[in-house]
């Protein structure tokens, strides 16, 4: 894993940016998160009008109707980045379809195999919650661990109403090793004990670890020489 530490959020955005301009083409494809941290670059991207790819998709969404207003796809629409993609004729691959949840998985998943099919190369922009989870994979126990033993599905959803993740359609760890470069994003000091959890995987316990904190996949063997990591926090 490579590791960048900056002095701010705006330094970590510049870096991520200039990241993604050098790494994505058009024979790539930009799969990005949700939530607030990645927001601003976002914003950036869309006003800069430089950023060259073959097709943009999502890593997860809250369920619900199209474009609803606690949705990941409406929170990209509204920085003005899917307008650029339109007027550059880049695809837009959004989750959310007005369909049933079991129905947008199985959609997405045949999506997301075109996709890696097609793209030769595909870059995933991540973030890491204050609780450990990553992508919408929740640090729920008994959810994480299901997603984790699923072998064969890039795409999996999930219905917790007891928890704040609620519905929630996300890839599945299967689907995040297969992405070929990942930069993680991660600011603030709220975020300093996630990256401790996120750093404490143990090898020895494996997947009951990961299953508890799923950000600790992104320290295991199989995925970690694929990471950026960017954040303000010390890390040790």
């Amino acid at each position: 894993m490579k590791i960048i530490k900056v002095k701010n959020t705006q330094e970590g955005f510049e870096i991520c940016k200039k990241l993604l301009y050098e790494t994505v083409s058009k024979n790539s494809v930009l799969f990005l998160s949700g939530g607030s941290t990645p927001k601003t670059l976002y914003q950036i991207l869309a006003k800069e009008k430089t950023l060259k790819v073959g097709a943009v998709a999502l890593i997860d969404e809250r369920f619900g109707a199209k474009l609803h207003e606690n949705s990941n796809e409406k929170m990209i629409h509204d920085t003005g980045l899917v307008k650029y993609l339109d007027e550059n004729k880049i695809r837009f691959y959004p989750i959310l379809q007005g369909k049933s949840m079991e129905e947008t998985a199985r959609d997405y998943d045949e999506a997301l195999r075109y996709l890696f099919n097609y793209f030769p190369k595909s870059i995933g922009i991540l973030g890491v919650g204050v609780d450990g989870h990553t992508a919408g994979i929740p640090a729920i126990e008994k959810i994480s661990k299901k997603i984790l033993n699923d072998k064969s599905s890039l795409v999996s959803f999930y219905d917790d109403k007891e928890s704040f993740y609620k519905q929630r359609i996300t890839l599945t760890f299967l689907a995040l090793s297969r992405l070929d470069e990942i930069i993680i994003l991660v600011f603030g000091k709220d975020k300093k004990k996630a990256l401790q959890l996120m750093f404490t995987y143990s090898a020895s316990s494996g997947q009951e670890s990961i299953a508890q904190i799923p950000s600790r996949f992104l320290a295991t063997k199989e995925i970690n020489d694929k990471i950026t990591l960017i954040t303000d926090q010390a890390v040790k």
